[in-house]
């Protein structure tokens, strides 16, 4: 018989691997960056990546199809969080709170973010 392990377990990362596959195949420079900076920490490659996302919505330094593709990445997130406190957790207090203090960047949120994802945006500005 196999043992489960219990759902306490705080560990995000399992639950995050295909979303860290999409983030290090779409974004490969800033993933082994980040890797190399924070290690195996989700946390902060995740808030990283979210202030990552904003600086370069504010600074008009990526293509919109990579805007895109950093939007993916969060909405995929917000999927999984919904299952997840702890990635919920991870998502609002990491990269969102970086979108949120980017003007540009949290109205482009807006339009492209899933409605889960903006849920929880919009709970941040309240």
């Amino acid at each position: 018989m196999k043992k489960r392990k219990a759902s306490t377990d705080s560990d995000p990362g399992p639950r995050l691997q295909r979303v860290s596959q999409y983030l290090e195949r779409y974004f490969p420079d800033f993933f082994a960056e980040a890797r190399f900076q924070v290690g195996d920490d989700d946390y902060f490659l995740y808030a990283r990546f979210g202030q990552y996302l904003a600086r370069a919505i504010e600074q008009h330094r990526a293509p919109l199809s990579k805007i895109n593709r950093g939007f993916t990445v969060l909405n995929k997130m917000a999927r999984v969080s919904a299952k997840y406190p702890r990635i919920r957790q991870m998502l609002v207090s990491g990269p969102l709170e970086y979108i949120v203090d980017a003007p540009r960047a949290r109205q482009l949120a807006l339009k492209r973010l899933s409605p889960v994802a903006q849920g929880y945006l919009e709970s941040l500005c309240e």
